[in-house]
């Protein structure tokens, strides 16, 4: 089966002429533009609002300060017009094969001497282009959340690129279906129903997977107290509540935390192995663009640094989930949740701080728990990726088998010329 550039082109330019003579494509062109130009003032106001209002003071230590806006701005209006780009993605190789079909145009291409490989390639790359100039179209917005700052030219790029694969595969899918099927509505909706099943039925298949796991026992080394140093800590605790009931409290005598009762146990844990099937969710396109997106070099060592926007949050729960138990617990600062004495605060970035009654900051104790951190040393995106890149390939070779000529079988009613 032949394959060259002549025929690939001629092809391709045959569908881009039909698709730019039809005045809708400018209609369709400005209406994205201003519709994601208006999606992305919305994003950046509120953003903006919400910073005005957060009260940060960079020289106190006790004032919240946000980060950046940029990529925050810039995640929100990466997986938006990734969302877009699969839904439109469909409208452009859905109806590509059988549409020319029932139009019995597609009769005088193969009639000529292009080959079906050509005649499907020069189709999905019409299409793959049209959905480019979407991307295109759409990518000054996402420059525009760099001048929040906390966003590179290099994070655009590759954020872009992989949805512009994304966007092809899904293109090859729809051009699988218009050929498999000789109906164009139901290829349209076989095409639509497949990019649910990447986005939508994957994360559903992962929970649903949770109760098919057998839970898996293993041993855990926690450093805390006895069940007895424990119940006695906390009666203690419930003492001094009744005592103070409608007066004005004295915290400073309320018990403090047995932790210096604290040691080492071995016990042993029954869990659902999240890690076993973690992997149901690589082909799924935000995961992927949301892995791809580069790293600062300090942030793959610990993920809970980084974990501000949405983008950065799927990268850290997915991989929250591919990671193993921990083996070691600490239950002994849990302590000092029951004290009435201090106040613990749970930090973004999973770490703890400690304070007494009266606002006064204190050290926490020092722990001699390791806590795995979550890490990004290796690349999981590609393994979604071409999983996605072998899917969209079947349905691409389905294309090109169903357009080689003398067909064989032809399903009742198909038109040919």
């Amino acid at each position: 089966m032949s394959l060259s550039w002549n025929g690939i082109r001629t092809v391709a330019d045959l569908e881009l002429r039909q698709r730019i003579r039809s005045k809708r494509w400018i209609i369709a062109l400005i209406a994205w533009f201003v519709f994601i130009g208006l999606i992305t003032g919305i994003i950046i106001y509120s953003i903006h609002y919400s910073w005005a209002g957060s009260g940060c003071d960079p020289a106190s230590p006790y004032s919240y300060c946000p980060p950046p806006a940029g990529p925050i701005a810039f995640s929100i209006i990466t997986m938006f017009v990734l969302g877009m780009g699969l839904v439109i993605a469909p409208t452009f190789t859905a109806t590509s094969i059988n549409g020319d079909r029932n139009q019995s145009t597609l009769a005088t291409l193969q009639a000529t001497r292009l080959s079906a490989l050509e005649i499907a390639t020069g189709k999905l790359i019409a299409a793959w282009l049209t959905a480019g100039v979407f991307l295109v179209v759409a990518l000054p917005f996402a420059i525009l959340s760099m001048v929040l700052g906390g966003i590179s030219a290099w994070q655009v790029a590759v954020c872009f690129l992989v949805t512009f694969i994304l966007v092809g595969i899904v293109c090859a899918i729809g051009l699988g279906w218009s050929a498999i099927l000789s109906r164009a509505a139901g290829s349209t909706v076989m095409t639509y129903l497949s990019t649910v099943v990447l986005t939508v039925i994957t994360p559903l298949l992962l929970l649903f997977s949770f109760p098919f796991i057998e839970d898996t026992q293993y041993t855990v080394q926690v450093w805390g107290v006895s069940d007895q140093v424990r119940d006695d800590y906390i009666y203690a605790t419930n003492q001094f509540w009744n005592k103070n009931q409608g007066e004005e409290v004295d915290y400073s005598q309320a018990p403090d935390p047995p932790i210096d009762q604290c040691h080492w146990t071995t016990q042993r844990v029954s869990e659902t192995r999240i890690d076993k099937v973690w992997w149901l969710i690589l082909p799924n396109p935000f995961v992927i663009v949301a892995d791809a997106s580069p790293l600062p070099p300090a942030a793959k060592e610990d993920l809970s640094e980084y974990s501000d926007d949405a983008l950065s949050l799927i990268r850290y729960l997915v991989r929250e989930m591919a990671q193993a138990p921990q083996t070691e617990r600490d239950e002994c600062l849990e302590l000092y949740n029951y004290s009435p004495k201090y106040f613990v605060e749970y930090n973004n970035d999973g770490t703890r701080s400690l304070s007494l009654y009266n606002g006064e900051k204190v050290d926490l104790p020092d722990s001699p728990v390791k806590v795995q951190p979550v890490t990004a040393r290796s690349s999981i995106w590609p393994w979604g990726l071409g999983f996605d890149l072998l899917l969209g390939g079947l349905f691409f070779g389905i294309a090109v088998r169903k357009l080689t000529i003398p067909y064989k079988t032809l399903a009742r009613g198909t038109r040919v010329a």
